[in-house]
């Protein structure tokens, strides 16, 4: 049996509606920056109203990233995964470490993976008539981005999908984190990677009824924990982290952000759309994530919620919270990146991991944006419109999935 080893992030990696790197994410963050605005990637003027707010990754060049060939032929969710996995390797100095690559992991989620920019088109092209890409059969799986990452770090190790939906992104980081706990692996990237934004997507989450219906701008359409929230915004981006074990990260003077302290996850096992309001399954999640990491609830400094700004949604995980943390819950900031993000399915909960590693480093929670009304049922301390300075040494990280799914990860900060 492997010794077990305490596992560590040594690398960041982001592409973001509110910006593409760590430096200009975390600005962004910081500031209070909305990313969601109306959409430019296709026509959405004839589009119900709540399907006119998105978050969308502006500005991204996929040459910056990769070879010509690669870009012309790989998907969009794909090239998001290549540039923020570059961006955590080069980060956490991962070529340069000496690591054999057979013991370089690689696991990513996606909830939609290239469905929207390969699927659509080409099965329109189809429909027509008209030759269909070559390149989709090799694009559309959601092992697309997986292989790619792996192919571009030369890592010859496990390589492994999640497709989890929302919690995607950060299952993919659990599982991750247990390999490199278990001395299964000396390293591994793992995040999440999703572009699910076209007409068709939109009207697909609006047949369902879960979409903002905010009626004005639509920066301010993502108010998470607000009283007039009203859905959620679909978004896009992908973030990755480097996980190590700390014995050898410190020993090659990586850089170490946090320990991931523990990795839980919960299913209400109840229904694919509503979840459970009382908020049981969130709390047993969060309770089995401190007992893992041998915290009491006091000993967390920062909640960074799941919070996509649908009603229920909202209410449940706030219920949660008041569950496990008692009497101090209104102590503990609660922030949801959501707010200036949007739902960016499973790259949002991969997006909170780095959000949290940055928080402890700086010891700065970023806000939660559009939070003007409070609602009685969401009476937390939300951290609303402006950043907060104050010291971050655990931070518990919670994402729900489609189906009741509850995924808690608790982040501490290194000696």
């Amino acid at each position: 049996m492997p010794m077990k080893r305490q596992p560590v992030i040594t690398g960041l990696g982001i592409v973001s509606p509110i910006g593409i790197g760590v430096d200009e994410f975390w600005a962004a963050a910081q500031a209070g920056r909305s990313g969601i605005g109306a959409p430019t990637q296709f026509d959405g003027s004839k589009l119900p109203l709540d399907c006119r707010a998105v978050g969308e990754v502006r500005a991204f060049s996929p040459l910056d990233w990769m070879p010509a060939q690669i870009a012309r032929t790989a998907g969009r969710f794909s090239q998001f995964g290549i540039a923020a996995a570059r961006m955590a390797r080069d980060d956490s100095k991962l070529d340069a470490a000496g690591i054999p690559a057979e013991h370089i992991k690689v696991s990513i989620g996606t909830a939609m993976n290239g469905q929207v920019d390969l699927g659509e088109s080409t099965f329109s092209a189809f429909l027509r008539g008209k030759p269909v890409s070559p390149w989709t059969t090799n694009e559309y799986p959601a092992h697309a981005a997986t292989s790619h990452i792996a192919i571009d770090a030369g890592a010859h190790g496990q390589t492994t999908t999640f497709s989890t939906a929302c919690a995607a992104g950060l299952d993919a980081i659990g599982w991750a984190q247990a390999e490199i706990r278990h001395g299964l692996a000396r390293a591994a990237i793992a995040g999440g990677t999703e572009t699910p934004l076209s007409a068709y997507s939109l009207m697909l989450f609006h047949s369902v009824g879960v979409l903002s219906k905010w009626p004005g701008p639509p920066e301010e359409a993502s108010r998470p924990f607000d009283q007039w929230r009203s859905g959620l915004v679909l978004a896009e981006g992908a973030a990755i982290v480097v996980i190590e074990d700390e014995e050898f990260a410190r020993a090659r003077g990586a850089p170490i952000y946090a320990r991931i302290l523990s990795f839980a996850s919960t299913s209400e096992g109840a229904h694919l759309r509503k979840v459970d309001e009382t908020g049981e399954a969130v709390a047993s999640a969060m309770m089995m994530a401190l007992s893992q990491a041998g915290l009491d609830a006091r000993e967390i400094d920062f909640i960074c919620a799941h919070g996509n700004s649908m009603q229920d949604y909202d209410a449940a995980e706030t219920a949660g919270i008041k569950r496990v943390f008692r009497s101090h819950a209104w102590n503990v900031p609660v922030s949801s990146l959501k707010s200036m993000c949007g739902q960016a399915l499973a790259a949002s909960s991969a997006m909170q991991v780095v959000t949290s590693c940055l928080a402890i480093r700086d010891s700065l929670v970023p806000p939660t944006i559009n939070y003007r009304v409070p609602d009685p049922n969401c009476d937390l301390d939300y951290v609303p419109n402006v950043a907060r300075t104050t010291r971050v040494r655990n931070a518990l990280i919670h994402a729900h999935s489609l189906g009741g799914s509850h995924v808690t990860m608790i982040l501490g900060a290194p000696d």
